[in-house]
C-alpha cells in the first residue's frame, strides 16, 4: 500500500510532463523541434541568404576597401536591397560571388583570380577621367562585362551628385534625357530652402567676387591658365596649395568662407572630358554661392538651367569678368541664380549608384564582354586641346 501512492504520483507527473511537451506547444505555435533547433537557426540567419547577391571589392579605391560606399549594410536603404558586399576574399568561395568590383586604374593584373566563373560580373569601376588616367594595359580588353563610372552611358551610373525634385524626392539629373520643365509644376516653395529674406541677407553680406579651393596646380584642362587671365580683370582668391590663402579642415569652407563672403565659386574641372562633372559643382550648389563651371560636359544634363555660369560660353576671360561684375552690381539679377532651389535640391551620387548596382544584379541580365573598353572609355572623350586653342586665339590681351 505504501508503494502505490508514489506510483500514482509518478504517473500523474509523467502525464503532466507529456501534456506540456506535446500538447501546449501546438497551442502556442512553438514546436519542440524549433526550440531544440533555435541555436542553429540563429547562426544560419547571420549568414547571407541564397538569394542575396554577393559582391566582392577585389582591390581598393585609393585608400578605401569599400570603394567609399560605406560600411555595414550599405544596401539597407535601397528599394532592391538583397545584396551583400565585402572586401574579404575568403568570406565565401570565390565562385560564389555574383560580382567582383575592380578599381581599374589601380588594378594589379598579377593578383587577378586564377579562375573565372562565366556567370560572374566583372565590374569596371572608375571615377577619374581618361585624360588623367588612361588605360595603358591591353589586359583591360576582354576582361570586364559591366561598367560603373561617372559617364551617363555606363551600365551603372555613378555621378558625384544628383539633383532631386524638392517635393517628390524623384531623381531628376544627371540624365541624358532630362526635361527640367516637367518637374514640380505646382510652383510651391520647398520649406527646406531659405526664404527670400534669408537669401537677401546672405547676398547683402557678400563683398568679394570669386573664391577657388584648389590643390592640383598643373592640370590637363589648363584651368590655371584661364584663372590667371581671368584674375587680370576681376579678383580671384585662391585657397589651398595653389594659392596663398588657407581654410582649416576643421571648417566647412563652403559655408564659412564661400557662401559667407563671395559671390562666385570656380567649379573648374582638371579635365575637359565628356560627362566629367565632379563634386566641384555639387559642393557649390549646396550653398548660396554661384558656381562658375569649366568642363567638357553638357551641364544642362547635370544641373538646373540658371544655377551656374559656364566660363566657356564667353569668348574670353575678360568677357566673363565683365558679366560677373554686372551681376555683383545688380543683386536682384544675381539672386535669380538661386531660383532653382524652390524646385530642386542636391542629393548624393554614391548612394544612388550603390542601389543601382544591387538592382542591376537582380535583373539577371546575360553577361557580355567589353571587347574594346579603352575605345569606349577614352577615344575622343576629352577634346580639351581644341578648347585651349580657342582660348589662345580669342584672348590676346
Amino acid at each position: 500500500m505504501k508503494l502505490c501512492i508514489p506510483v500514482k504520483i509518478c504517473l500523474s507527473i509523467l502525464v503532466i510532463f507529456t501534456f506540456t511537451l506535446y500538447i501546449l506547444p501546438f497551442y502556442f505555435n512553438c514546436r519542440l523541434y524549433d526550440v531544440l533547433q533555435f541555436k542553429q537557426i540563429t547562426v544560419e540567419d547571420t549568414r547571407v541568404r541564397n538569394t542575396t547577391k554577393k559582391i566582392l571589392f577585389w582591390n581598393t579605391m585609393f585608400d578605401s576597401e569599400t570603394f567609399y560606399m560605406g560600411k555595414g549594410d550599405i544596401f539597407a536603404h535601397c528599394p532592391v536591397n538583397d545584396c551583400y558586399a565585402t572586401h574579404d576574399r575568403y568570406y565565401t568561395d570565390l565562385d560564389d560571388y555574383d560580382a567582383l568590383l575592380f578599381h581599374a586604374i589601380q588594378l594589379d593584373f598579377s593578383t587577378l583570380p586564377s579562375n573565372r566563373n562565366p556567370r560572374q560580373w566583372y565590374v569596371f569601376v572608375n571615377l577619374e577621367s581618361p585624360s588623367n588616367w588612361p588605360l595603358t594595359s591591353q589586359l583591360h580588353q576582354n576582361f570586364y562585362n559591366i561598367t560603373m563610372t561617372y559617364r551617363l552611358d555606363s551600365d551603372i551610373v555613378w555621378t558625384y551628385g544628383t539633383v532631386k525634385d524638392a517635393h517628390t524626392e524623384e531623381i531628376v539629373a544627371p540624365s541624358r534625357n532630362v526635361n527640367w520643365n516637367v518637374y514640380n509644376q505646382s510652383g510651391e516653395e520647398d520649406s527646406n530652402q531659405p526664404d527670400n529674406a534669408t537669401l537677401w541677407k546672405t547676398i547683402e553680406r557678400k563683398t568679394k567676387p570669386i573664391v577657388w579651393f584648389v590643390s592640383n596646380c598643373a592640370t590637363k584642362s589648363n584651368r590655371e591658365s584661364y584663372v590667371k587671365k581671368l584674375s587680370k580683370y576681376i579678383s580671384v582668391d585662391i585657397y589651398g596649395q595653389c594659392g596663398s590663402m588657407r581654410c582649416p579642415r576643421t571648417k566647412d569652407c563652403f559655408r564659412d568662407v564661400a557662401e559667407l563672403d563671395y559671390f562666385f565659386y570656380l567649379s573648374f574641372e582638371n579635365s575637359l572630358c565628356v560627362d566629367y562633372v565632379t563634386e566641384k559643382l555639387y559642393n557649390a550648389l549646396r550653398y548660396n554661392v554661384v558656381p562658375i563651371v569649366y568642363g567638357g560636359a553638357n551641364y544642362n544634363q547635370f544641373a538646373p538651367p540658371g544655377s551656374y555660369i559656364h566660363a566657356l560660353d564667353f569668348e574670353a576671360p575678360k568677357d566673363l569678368a565683365n558679366y560677373l561684375k554686372r551681376l555683383m552690381e545688380n543683386p536682384r539679377e544675381y539672386s535669380e541664380y538661386f531660383a532653382w532651389k524652390k524646385r530642386y535640391k542636391i542629393g548624393e551620387g554614391t548612394r544612388l549608384a550603390v542601389c543601382n548596382l544591387c538592382k542591376f544584379l537582380h535583373e539577371q541580365k546575360e553577361p557580355r564582354m567589353y571587347n574594346s573598353l579603352s575605345s569606349w572609355y577614352s577615344h575622343s572623350k576629352c577634346p580639351w586641346q581644341d578648347v585651349l586653342t580657342m582660348l589662345q586665339v580669342h584672348d590676346k590681351d
